[in-house]
This record gives C-alpha cells, structure tokens and sequence, in this order.
C-alpha cells in the first residue's frame, strides 16, 4: 500500500466491521511492526498467520496442546515467539514454518515477550514462579530477571522490595520498554517494578492499585504506558528517564463498573481503547488520550470479546470474540470524487450550468503547438527510488532487513510431482544413454567391418584406383545399412507402441465381454429363477389333476367289470380298455413330467 496516499484528514478510528476471520478457536491476536501479517493463538494450541492484504492464511503452526498465553514478534518480523499452558515457549521461523526452539519450563508461562533489539532474547513470566531471562544466542541459558542483592547503596532498596514480592506475590506481567533498556512487570498486589536489563537491578517501584496488574502496553514512540488492573481501571502514565512514571489519566466506565480485558493504544498514540470484558457484549470504548474523554463505543455482536489489538499504521482494529472469531474493525468510507481533480465540484441536485465565453473557442495551431512543445520539455524522473517511511520510530533506526510478507511453502502433493518428474527424467536419461551406447558399438562395429573389407579389395584389386572406388562403395553401403537399421529401430519402437496399444484395446474389450458375460448370466439365472417359481407354483395343481384322472380311471375300471357280457367277453373288454386307458394316461403323465426337462435342456 502507498503510504503517501493516505488520507490525512480521514477519520482516524474505526466503526464498522469490515470483514471477520475464522480459522479455529483463536484467543489472541498480534500484528507485526508493519501490520501486513496478524498472528492468533488458539484454544488448542495451534498458531494461524494471517496475511492481512489478501485475508488469506500464510502460516499453520502446530507445536502446543494446550491454550496460548501469548505472542510476541522479533523485531524484523521473521520469527515468532508464543508461550502457552503447557509450560513451554516455542520460537518459530516462518520463512520455513518450523521451530527453531523450544523451551520448557517447570509452570505454566503467563506471559513473554521478545527483546525490541535482540532477536535470541525474552523474557517470560511463570505461574507462581519468579520471572526470567532467556538467551538462545549460544545455547539456551536461564536467568532470574531481578539479581542477587550485593553490598552496595542499593541494598536497602532492594531489601524493601523482597519484602514486598513475598510468597504471596507473584508476577503476572512482563514487557521490554521500546529501547529494550528497562523491564516492567506487574504483580498480582498493583505493583509496577522497573528493573534495567544489563545490571538486572531494580530502579524504581510504584504501586497505583492494590489489585492485580493484568496488562501493561507501550505507545509507538514508548513514551507512554496505560496499565489495566483488576480494580475496573485503566490508567495512563508517562515515562520518566531517571524518575518512576507519572499517572496522567483514569479511564472507566462509571455506570456500569465493567472490567476490561485487554487496553491498548492507536498507532498513532492519540486514542486509548479498552475491550470490554461482559459477558453479553463485545463493546470497544475508545477515548482521546490528551483530554480522557470518551470518544466512540463500537458496539460489536452479542458475543463476549477476549483480546483486541490497534493495526500499528493505519486505523484498523482486531478484536476476538469469545466464539473464537476474529472481527475486522475499519472506517466507514465514503467516496471523494473530488480527490481525483482539483476542479471537479460535486453536486447534490441538478443546476443550469452557465457556459463561459472562452471555454469552446477554438485555440490557434501556434499556441496549441507552443504548449505542447512546453509539455515535452518537462523531465520525468521514473526511475529513482526514494524509500518513503512516514511511520519511522526507534524500532527501524537501523537498516536491518525485515520480513512483510511470507512466500509460498511446497505443499506434498508438489513433492510427489517433482519426486515424479525427476525419476521420469532420469529413467529417460537412462534409456538415452543406452541407445546411444548400442547406437555407437554398432557404428565401431560397421566401421570395423568397412575397414577389414577395404584390406580386401586393396589386396584383390591390382590398382589404386579400384580400391578407393570400392572404399566409395563400402562406405555408401555402411551407410545405407545404418540408414536401414535405424528405420528397423524405429518401426520396432512404433510397432511396440502399436502392441502396447493393441494389447490396452484387447483388455479393455475382455472386460468389457466379461461384464456383458456377467449380465448376460445374472439375466438367465432370474429367468430360471422365475420359471423354477411359476412350476412350483403350478405342480401342486397339476397333481390334483393327476390324482382327480386316477380315481376317474378306477372308477370306469370298476363300472367296465360289472357291466360286462360274459366272463370272457368281459374279461377281453376290460382288459383292452384297461391297457388303452392306462396307456393314454401314462403317456400324459410322461409329457407332464418330461416338459421341464425337456424345457431346461432347451435352454
């Protein structure tokens, strides 16, 4: 973004929601010093980096499990620092994604921040434990941020403040000034202690509140502090070169007597915003710093806020809700036609426009090619840089280089690819070298061959003549039969294709058979099915009927007996009648039980 097109007399807070953020249950949140990346901690440990241009997601970082406490840029935006409940402090490279160091301690870490100076130092404030130092320069090495008394005038100072920081007092805060030369930290009594970060001795206490210090923020330019304590209270003090800070303001709300979770200030130092800490709102309240007033309350969804952060240039805040949601407050633009032509006027109704006597005449040709030619003389200078940093302050004093955005990392499905195509190239390297190599030992040998057959006829030929011409000769045919071999080498690889071809087609159409089988076959097994159904339906009819002809039969049988004329007559009667009748019906009872049979070996 071009800084130099920012507008000056904008509105310099926020009011709307622009856009809102959801990638886990984020806790936290954090900008770097130039407000183009946005780092949040979530409730599960994982760490998301938001590119805040394109509102896309740079960075999944995956090393806690348990809730993260807090985030902590170095200072050329490169690595990042987060402590969390699981007792550990994890630094990471975000140019690669991976961690650089990981440091374990005996408690939960409440607090830690980065040296504004020294990218391999930070402190950390531990649960119930005494704060302390760390330096990775050369190895991991752990220090207590307050030294040992030794006998010197300071002693009685310091007696006073061990008294003080007894076993019922604990630090809950620690934070570096903008020069990295003092460390401030907040316990759970409302006393501020300044330490000095060389000697590690105490320089000034302080003790606006009996309650617990929950947060201390810088100013851009550390010349300010606010401080937000448990009594309901956001206080703002100035810093002192050789005296303890003074209080300037008070910030509260009266009606309500709400607590805060989070107080810091704008970039450019002149608001001081506190989010609410309700159970049922997710309210901002903005105030002007030089007189305390209160100046807007962003009234946001019906969703508690956790964590808000100010962006470090432009004026755009970050809150968190309790949802996990990362809201995106902006202003409310309008637009400026003006902007775009100093003689451009806008109007809010149609008016007649009264034309100007020389606004259309016709300007002469000497006049218009003497501007032009005054146009033309005018030098552009399009290819000087001037670096342009209107936002500079003791973070950027040096020209240290620094990270603002975060390139693209190779994603798996990209390594198989590449892993893919090297292998394919040098299979076919392989397979090149090779035919080279044959190529060439049949070419020695062709060669080989021409020379043995040139010895010949220069031995048979009777003179010099007829043994260049058939060195001519052999060499041609060589030639030739090399030209010959390598269209055989070519077929062969063309026909091996057209095989490989042919034999893909041939699997392909024996599949396809075998599917046209497989139906073919599940279509005749329902047909037999339905037909084996239909005669086990139909055979208990059939002998019913069967059963019905034979009583028929020994009915008739019986009549044919007492009804006949003679016994011999009779006996011839019955018995030719008998054999008919018995034939005919065993001939139905055969057809009857030979159909199916016959039906099935048909089919």
């Amino acid at each position: 973004m071009n800084l130099e097109l920012l507008d000056p007399f904008e509105q310099d807070f926020p009011e709307v929601i622009e856009d809102t953020l959801e990638d886990g249950p984020a806790v936290i949140v954090r900008f770097n010093h130039r407000g183009t990346l946005l780092a949040a901690g979530c409730s599960d440990g994982t760490i998301v980096v938001w590119d805040f241009d394109t509102r896309g997601v740079s960075r999944s970082l995956i090393g806690h499990v348990k809730t993260v406490t807090c985030l902590s840029w170095s200072r050329n935006g490169r690595y990042l620092l987060s402590s969390s409940r699981d007792w550990s402090c994890i630094i990471w490279d975000l140019l690669t994604g991976t961690k650089k160091h990981t440091i374990r301690f005996d408690t939960p870490v409440l607090n830690a921040q980065f040296h504004p100076k020294n990218n391999s130092l930070f402190i950390a404030a531990l649960h119930q434990e005494k704060p302390v130092i760390v330096d990775f320069s050369n190895g991991v090495k752990r220090s207590p941020i307050l030294a040992d008394p030794n006998n010197n005038n300071d002693n009685k100072k310091h007696n006073e403040a061990t008294t003080t920081t007894g076993p019922t007092q604990w630090i809950l805060v620690v934070t570096f000034d903008k020069q990295g030369k003092k460390i401030y930290m907040g316990s759970n009594r409302g006393q501020i202690s300044i330490i000095d970060t060389e000697t590690r001795s105490l320089l000034h206490e302080i003790r606006p509140t009996t309650s617990a210090i929950k947060n201390i923020q810088f100013s851009r330019r550390g010349k300010e502090i606010v401080v937000n304590a448990n009594d309901r209270i956001i206080r703002l003090f100035e810093t002192k070169e050789n005296s303890p800070p003074e209080q300037v303001h008070k910030f509260q709300d009266l009606v309500n007597r709400i607590q805060w979770n989070q107080c810091c200030f704008s970039s450019d130092a002149d608001y001081v915003i506190g989010g609410s800490a309700h159970q049922a709102e997710h309210n901002i309240y903005i105030w002007d710093k030089s007189g305390g007033n209160l100046v807007k309350i962003l009234e946001g969804p019906k969703e508690p806020l956790e964590d808000i952060a100010w962006h470090p240039i432009r004026p755009i805040v970050a809150s968190v809700s309790s949802f996990g949601t990362i809201h995106i407050w902006a202003t409310n633009y309008q637009e400026n036609w003006s902007a775009f032509a100093p003689d451009f006027k806008e109007l809010e109704e149609n008016i007649d426009y009264e034309e100007r006597e020389d606004e259309f005449d016709i300007v002469p040709e000497e006049e218009a090619s003497k501007r032009k030619h005054d146009d033309e003389d005018v030098v552009i200078d399009v290819t000087s840089i001037e670096k342009i940093n209107p936002f500079n302050d003791s973070d950027s004093e040096d020209g240290e280089e620094e990270t603002f955005y975060l390139p693209l990392l190779p994603s798996d499905h990209q390594d198989e690819e590449l892993v893919h195509h090297k292998h394919r190239h040098h299979d076919g390297h392989r397979r090149n070298h090779h035919s080279h190599r044959s190529h060439s030992g049949r070419h020695h040998r062709h060669n080989h061959q021409g020379v043995v057959g040139n010895g010949n006829n220069n031995g048979i030929s009777q003179s010099k003549l007829d043994g260049s011409q058939s060195n001519n000769v052999n060499a041609e045919g060589l030639d030739l039969a090399e030209e010959e071999r390598k269209k055989e080498y070519r077929d062969r690889d063309h026909g091996r294709d057209r095989d490989g071809e042919r034999s893909h087609e041939r699997q392909r159409e024996t599949e396809r058979d075998r599917d046209q089988d497989r139906d073919r076959g599940g279509r005749v097994r329902d047909r037999d099915r339905e037909r084996d159904r239909a005669e086990k339906q139909h055979k208990p009819k059939k002998e019913k009927e069967q059963r019905s002809e034979e009583e028929d039969f020994d009915s008739d049988r019986k009549h044919s007996h007492s009804h006949g004329h003679g016994y011999q007559n009779g006996s011839a009667n019955g018995n030719g009648y008998d054999r008919d009748h018995s034939t005919g019906a065993r001939r139905r009872l055969d057809d009857q039980h030979s159909s199916p049979r016959s039906a099935k070996k048909q089919r």
